[in-house]
């Protein structure tokens, strides 16, 4: 055998040991990821989507596949990770609290003889809160975009919550006008705790309720989910063993997957469903100032009054069912005519939630262990 031909196969001996060790780290990477499923369903804060409705809506349209591909044509394809990668940075960083949060709260309660469903109540509890006032900023940009505003960047919308300025230049004079009047509002409201917190992050104890009750719940409904996915595996490989013992099956495994993905789900719809009271009582309070002119008292006494005379009339007028509706951008499904059409819609919603990670963590939990040996 030639020299040549020696060399040649050492470089593809070398070729193919280096695709096999970034497999394995692959591989393995995904089974780091996918270890803890809790974290594919945790609600995010900020996504691509809002930024997108609200240039739909500036453009009187809304979101769909024609809208999406006008937008990369006349933009290219960079507008899409120009909206898309801002909140996942955004969103792993407040991830990184939340979960660094859990596990230390976890741990410190795990010695005292606490009951699993409450030390996951109370560590959720505990890293919603921390979290909460991390997020605090991000928290007033959903606000912000799910309320119809509209901006030329993610820069414009963080400069807006920090510095209380739009960028409106590009919009015309009749929608500048009513920004422009919006932004005084908010202004008046943020000047009483500006002093407290700066501008970033007033409103955060309305945030800081939300993800103290919501994660929670959230964590809670996972940590029932995990248990009943353990049992339910547990019983799936008795009856694969019963029909037939000397048959391997993926059957409890995909049960197992199944059930942790369905779980999220239910955690992340009841994480919305317990914060809505919040966001809807944090509108009836700035609306209220507004229109009694009450924002700029600095007295905490007249500050509480406040809140509790905006939610007892919001109470008497509408009734307590109010603060359990759908925010302004899921209401968006009474727009269908028919019943059958709204129920599909939500029914598409919810299946959104299990998104490409839910499904990809199904999919890695039937067939992925295998993979890392």
């Amino acid at each position: 055998m030639s020299s040549t031909q020696q060399d040649g196969q050492a470089k593809q001996s070398q070729a193919n040991s280096f695709y096999a060790a970034l497999a394995r780290t692959m591989t393995r990477g995904a089974a780091l990821y996918f270890s803890r499923p809790v974290r594919l369903f945790r609600p995010s804060k900020v996504s691509g989507w809002m930024f997108l409705n609200g240039l739909a809506s500036r453009n009187n349209a809304s979101v769909s596949p024609r809208f999406v591909l006008n937008l990369v044509k006349e933009h290219g394809f960079g507008v899409l990770p120009r909206h898309f990668i801002p909140p996942l940075a955004i969103n792993a960083l407040l991830g990184t609290i939340l979960w660094s949060s859990y596990s230390l709260s976890s741990s410190a309660l795990e010695g005292r003889s606490v009951h699993p469903f409450a030390n996951a109540a109370i560590s959720g509890a505990v890293a919603g809160g921390i979290q909460a006032i991390a997020a605090a900023p991000a928290e007033n940009v959903r606000i912000l975009l799910e309320g119809g505003s509209s901006y030329s960047g993610w820069s414009s919308a963080w400069k807006d919550v920090f510095v209380g300025s739009r960028g409106t230049k590009d919009l015309p004079l009749e929608p500048r006008k009513k920004i422009f009047e919006e932004a005084r509002d908010v202004r008046r409201w943020m000047r009483e705790v500006g002093e407290v917190a700066g501008r970033g992050w007033h409103g955060w104890g309305w945030g800081f309720g939300k993800d103290v009750c919501g994660f929670s719940v959230f964590f809670t409904l996972f940590e029932l989910t995990r248990r009943i996915a353990s049992q339910l595996k547990n019983a799936s490989t008795q009856f694969a063993i019963q029909r037939d013992p000397s048959r391997s099956t993926n059957l409890p495994k995909v049960v197992h997957g199944a059930t942790l993905v369905a779980g999220g789900v239910v955690a992340g719809l009841a994480y919305d469903f317990t914060g809505r009271p919040f966001d809807v009582a944090r509108r009836t309070v700035h609306t209220y100032e507004v229109t009694h002119n009450a924002a700029a008292r600095p007295n905490i006494i007249a500050r509480t009054a406040i809140i509790f005379s905006a939610l007892e009339k919001k109470a008497k007028d509408e009734g307590l069912r109010v603060f359990f509706r759908l925010s302004p951008d899921e209401r968006s499904a009474s727009a269908f005519s028919t019943p059958l059409r709204q129920r599909l819609f939500s029914a598409l919603r919810i299946l959104g939630r299990v998104g490409p990670w839910g499904a990809g963590f199904l999919i890695w939990e039937s067939f992925g262990p295998g993979l890392t040996q």
